[in-house]
């Protein structure tokens, strides 16, 4: 008899998750003159997750309850993590500052930053190339949708 682990469930659960979507997608009307359905990018997306999810399953059943368990420790969890945490504070210092900084100007020191703390700060070239990736595509990004889409993105205090 196989042993039911979390990673079964949790694979079970996102396709009955992806299968309530998917039947949320019958309600969606499409507005006259439109020429596809608006149900087919949610769909799509839905179906995407199904798949994955249905992947995950055959995964999990096919290793069965066979992994091995080891005590759980914080420390090394967290050490192992360190990056994602790391990603998380810098977005959620992004979207605190950007009243102040604006998209132009939080975008470059968040994508610097990101860039140094998860590069390391290793010599002035390096920096100097974080900058001027940071510069460009932010700038290049905030370009492309200030002035090809006309979005007004968010000015901030010091803006440009």
């Amino acid at each position: 008899m196989r042993r039911i682990n979390a990673d079964i469930v949790i694979a079970a659960g996102l396709l009955v998750f992806s299968g309530v979507l998917f039947a949320a997608t019958f309600a969606f009307t499409t507005p006259p003159l439109f020429t596809f359905s608006i149900r087919t990018w949610p769909r799509a997306i839905v179906g995407a997750l199904a798949v994955f999810s249905l992947v995950y399953l055959v995964q999990s059943l096919a290793r069965g309850g066979r992994e091995r368990r080891e005590s759980f420790v914080w420390r090394a969890w967290f050490a192992a993590n360190r990056n994602v945490f790391i990603c998380f504070v810098l977005f959620v210092l992004f979207l605190a500052t950007l009243p102040i900084f604006g998209m132009l100007i939080g975008g470059i020191l968040f994508v610097y930053t990101s860039f140094a703390l998860l590069g390391g700060w290793n010599d002035a070239r390096t920096q100097a190339i974080n900058v001027a990736v940071a510069v460009v595509f932010v700038g290049g990004m905030w370009a492309v949708f200030t002035f090809a889409l006309r979005v007004i993105l968010p000015g901030g205090i010091f803006h440009i």
